[in-house]
């Protein structure tokens, strides 16, 4: 499975039964909506989204948080069983999962807000918790960023000022040629991962090593780490959550566009904050994930 993926082989199965969901909601799913929608809570939520083999009635992805609605048939026996597997399975990958009643919900909507705000407020408060980590907020990071002197020190060495930070590059044999793409941290100089080569672009490439990046860090509860590209238009394809490429769909490019497809469905569902950094190369040399092949 390509880790641009939310969902498993049975996504596409699942994502129509969400539409459905959506398109269908009980009461109480309207009236939670209704409360936690537009980021009413500091948060934002996305609602009946597919994680794994499940649909969660409502879900927070950049702080894991996910709501449920349990109507009457999820006290039956089997559903009992049914959900404690389902909730176990969620909480081994990092969530947190709220559960009311469809009676809670519909009888008591003020105290069953104020419990979600509770919840939030917790977690929020422990993603802020200052850490020795570096401040890598976009000013920060200009301020940090290499000295002239940076361009001696080789990716190998590691001598990157302790900058947390990963840098991405891509290269191409030809336009289109076998393409592969990259990721280096910075801090140590050692490959995050390697991707390819398989037929494109060079800028398909830099677009899917930022996604590859983005993911590999929300996968590992990476959410403030800086990504550095020294490619504008994969950094702006990002933004628009679309790659913009031209290369014709044949055979050959299929395989390719099948992880683009993945790439920009993890764009619409994740709400990423990592700042994905611009490298200047005019003055700080070649991107330290460049594959030297000028």
């Amino acid at each position: 499975m390509y880790i641009y993926e939310t969902g498993n082989e049975n996504y596409s199965v699942l994502e129509t039964f969400a539409k459905e969901n959506r398109k269908n909601p009980t009461e109480a799913e309207s009236i939670i909506w209704d409360l936690i929608r537009n980021n009413q809570l500091g948060i934002k939520f996305r609602r009946q989204h597919v994680i794994d083999d499940y649909i969660a009635d409502f879900v927070s992805l950049h702080y894991k948080l996910i709501i449920e609605i349990d109507g009457g048939y999820h006290f039956s026996n089997n559903q009992i069983v049914k959900d404690k597997e389902r909730t176990e399975e969620l909480l081994n990958k990092g969530f947190t999962i709220i559960r009311f009643t469809n009676d809670e919900v519909i009888n008591s909507p003020n105290a069953v807000l104020e419990a979600i705000k509770q919840e939030t407020m917790e977690i929020i408060k422990k993603k802020e918790v200052p850490s020795s980590t570096p401040d890598l907020s976009q000013e920060s990071v200009g301020k940090s960023l290499p000295s002239e002197g940076f361009r001696e020190a080789p990716p190998s060495s590691g001598r990157f000022g302790g900058l947390d930070a990963w840098a991405v590059d891509a290269a191409c044999s030809g336009n289109p040629g076998p393409m592969e793409y990259q990721a280096i941290d910075l801090a140590t100089g050692a490959r995050v991962f390697h991707f390819g080569p398989l037929h494109g672009t060079n800028n398909i490439g830099e677009f899917l090593a930022i996604v590859h990046a983005l993911a590999l860090c929300w996968q590992r509860g990476l959410h403030d780490k800086t990504i550095y590209s020294d490619s504008y238009n994969a950094i702006l394809w990002v933004n628009k959550r679309k790659c913009k490429t031209k290369l014709e769909r044949t055979p050959q490019t299929e395989p390719l566009y099948q992880i683009i497809a993945r790439a920009e469905r993890w764009l619409q569902t994740h709400d990423y904050h990592n700042p994905i950094i611009k490298w200047e190369t005019a003055q700080w040399g070649e991107i330290p994930a460049d594959f030297g092949r000028k």
